[in-house]
């Protein structure tokens, strides 16, 4: 596969990675020209030449990812040169390092109003969305035409299952009578964000009964609830306006990566 095969194939399936690009080379340097995919964790496929100047721009593609940002770094191949690297090549080299993150994939657990207003939302935002519900009547491609998955079982717990929750995962919950059900299968993953549209009495009332069933209350913490942003929504579409706004806004925020000691 060639390589900007594999970043198409990358971006497709919603990965975090950078590309890093060599834009400009003078003189003497290991190539002149050159790709490579940079992951998390500093593994690659590809190259930009090898040696110091490679690991710099490993090290640097890192650190952007961890912030979220594109970057152009530049590095003198001259250790005798005022803010040279200990390479002898005697060039310079610019790299440009674009950073692809990955984009929120919304579980909706329920199929209502509500849901079906975040869904177009999710539409114009072009955020990967499935359905999770109980209700083969409301669950369907007709209500949401561009869900990547509709997940329908009269047991929505199952359904929830079905939905493979991962680290990616943020999930609503705007079930018409399953909420509990579906918070305490939620909360068995490792998901980005758990929200759930209740009143302050029935996220009591919820969080008690699970605490009851087993559920530590440090997992009960990462719950949102009340959902949403405070901006004084009433309506139906406000409220949704107001989730999708919470959302936007914790995705964006940067989070610890671990990171593979990088060798020099």
């Amino acid at each position: 596969m060639l390589l900007m095969e594999k970043v198409a194939m990358l971006n497709r399936q919603n990965e975090t990675f950078a590309l890093a690009m060599i834009i400009e080379s003078k003189g003497s340097t290991p190539r002149h020209v050159g790709k490579m995919i940079v992951f998390r964790d500093g593994t690659i496929e590809g190259t930009v030449g090898g040696g110091l100047a490679e690991h710099f721009i490993i090290e640097e593609s890192v650190k952007a990812l961890q912030i979220g940002k594109s970057k152009i770094v530049e590095y003198k191949l001259n250790k005798h040169a005022k803010d040279g690297i200990q390479m002898n090549c005697g060039g310079t080299l610019r790299v440009f390092i674009e950073v692809y993150t990955s984009r929120p994939e919304l579980v909706l657990a329920g199929a209502g109003h509500l849901a079906h207003a975040l869904s177009k939302l999710a539409d114009s935002l072009e955020l990967p969305y499935c359905i999770v519900d109980d209700r083969v009547g409301y669950a369907t491609k007709e209500r949401f035409p561009n869900a990547t998955n509709i997940f329908v079982n009269e047991d929505i717990e199952e359904a929830l299952l079905a939905a493979n929750l991962n680290e990616k995962s943020y999930v609503i919950i705007v079930t018409k009578d399953g909420d509990d059900r579906v918070l305490k299968t939620a909360l068995q993953f490792p998901i980005a964000y758990v929200g759930m549209v209740a009143s302050k009495r029935k996220v009591i009332t919820i969080f008690e009964k699970l605490k009851s069933e087993g559920i530590a209350q440090e997992q009960l913490e990462r719950v949102h609830s009340p959902i949403g942003l405070e901006i004084g929504a009433e309506t139906t579409e406000e409220i949704a306006i107001s989730i999708m706004g919470e959302i936007i806004k914790l995705s964006k925020e940067t989070k610890p990566i671990k990171e593979k000691q990088l060798i020099r």
